[in-house]
């Protein structure tokens, strides 16, 4: 059981200047949500007396708008006026946390990190810091270790000399450090080093030695230390997690045609049976029935919902748009802001026209109705249950289709049809 005397504090002070979109890092979007996202959502989810979130001056507006709107509205926002280092982002934060504990630290740019991992962190005894083995370890700090396998120094990456530059076990940075020693420990650093800065490295190293603390090293996983430092990271990372996602949805039973042209977000949810096509991106927050055939070339924006065996086929974009059972939209349409009825057939190049320039409305199609080829359903309106557009038809705003009516024209008027010949 995780002590409560444990506190979390996430550094994002940084200035986001090799990301050079002129926005903050931590907003960047990963897989649906916001980079910094990632890392509170992972954080939250240890029982902890209080969570911090360190920011710099530069993009302190945006961040503190997001947060204020998110579900971690309840997380302490302190300031870093001027960036000097790790260690003097830690030392900025100290006034608003407790004089003694448990401080795990984590940093708002190295979003894989899962639960599992930080648990088995702030459970080691007399603390510790994360570590793993990279093929290419430029970037990191590295773990210097004496002849009997004990952690001996942690040289940063800009102070490595050719023998510990070749060494591939790296510092990923997240420590859980006594809060009464670490105190004491950044009161001590100098900026002796190549960066002129004061390294948080120095201080968790001694206060490890006087704690007795580990090193707990990310053998199986060692991709979860990742940072994002450029956009050239960002995509890395993504891919990283998408395939993850990916992973999990497979897991759970949904046939996945190619992972590698396969776009699904956080917070997607696919019942057993549904089949994903190639090509196809699935937006956060989209829910997707059993038994259900999405793509290839389809592309699900927030809102959607599919109920059970519904199909959405090539080059078919949905937004805030409700598939019933069986329902069917197969080819080349826009579905926005709709709501299709069970078993009602949505015809190639179909269009709900749900903009007009100034607000949203809203298209109902009944169940069992057969929407033609080259449709336009002008918002607000309804077709209703059983009723048949032509092919090319412009049902304009307000006009709605009675149940059972066929329509056809531009503008779409009632075609009277022989009760023998209506469909069923």
């Amino acid at each position: 059981m995780l002590s409560p005397e444990l506190h979390v504090l996430v550094l994002a002070g940084g200035e986001s200047t090799r990301i050079r979109t002129g926005g903050p890092k931590a907003l960047l979007d990963l897989c649906g949500k916001p980079l910094l996202e990632h890392v509170l959502r992972t954080a939250s989810s240890l029982p902890a007396a209080s969570r911090v979130l360190l920011l710099g001056s530069r993009h302190r507006g945006p961040i503190e708008k997001w947060l204020a709107e998110s579900a971690y509205r309840d997380w302490k926002v302190v300031l870093q006026a001027e960036a000097k280092g790790t260690g003097h982002a830690v030392a900025a934060a100290l006034p608003v946390l407790p004089p003694a504990g448990r401080l795990l630290i984590l940093y708002g740019d190295t979003p894989l990190l899962s639960p599992d991992s930080l648990r088995a962190l702030v459970e080691a005894e007399g603390g510790g810091l994360l570590t793993a083995v990279l093929a290419d370890p430029a970037g990191y700090g590295r773990i210097v270790r004496d002849e009997p396998g004990e952690l001996r120094a942690i040289v940063e990456d800009a102070d490595c000399d050719e023998e510990t530059a070749a060494i591939q076990e790296v510092n990923a940075g997240v420590y859980c450090l006594d809060l009464a020693i670490l105190r004491r420990a950044l009161a001590e650093l100098t900026a002796d080093n190549a960066q002129g800065e004061l390294y948080l490295t120095d201080a968790a190293l001694a206060v490890l030695e006087e704690t007795g603390g580990v090193t707990v090293c990310l053998e199986n996983a060692p991709e979860e230390i990742l940072g994002v430092n450029t956009l050239q990271d960002l995509a890395l990372v993504a891919g990283v997690r998408r395939q993850l996602l990916l992973e999990e949805h497979m897991a759970a039973g949904v046939i996945v045609d190619d992972p590698a042209t396969t776009y699904v977000e956080e917070d997607v949810q696919i019942g057993a049976g549904s089949r994903i096509g190639p090509f196809s991106v699935l937006r956060s927050g989209v829910r997707i029935g059993r038994g259900c055939h999405v793509g290839p070339f389809a592309h699900l924006r927030a809102g959607t919902v599919l109920a059970d065996g519904a199909e959405i086929g090539n080059f078919v974009e949905t937004k805030n748009a409700e598939l019933g059972e069986g329902a069917k939209a197969k080819h080349l349409s826009y579905l926005g802001d709709v709501a299709v009825g069970a078993r009602a057939n949505i015809g190639a190049g179909t269009i709900t026209a749900n903009y007009d320039g100034k607000a949203k409305h809203r298209t109902v199609v009944g169940e069992r109705a057969f929407i033609g080829s080259g449709t336009v359903l002008v918002a607000p309106v309804r077709v209703g249950r059983n009723a048949v557009t032509g092919a090319g038809a412009v049902v304009t705003r307000n006009h709605d289709v009675a149940d059972g009516a066929t329509v056809v024209g531009v503008p779409a008027r009632p075609l009277h049809v022989p009760a023998a010949e209506k469909p069923e």
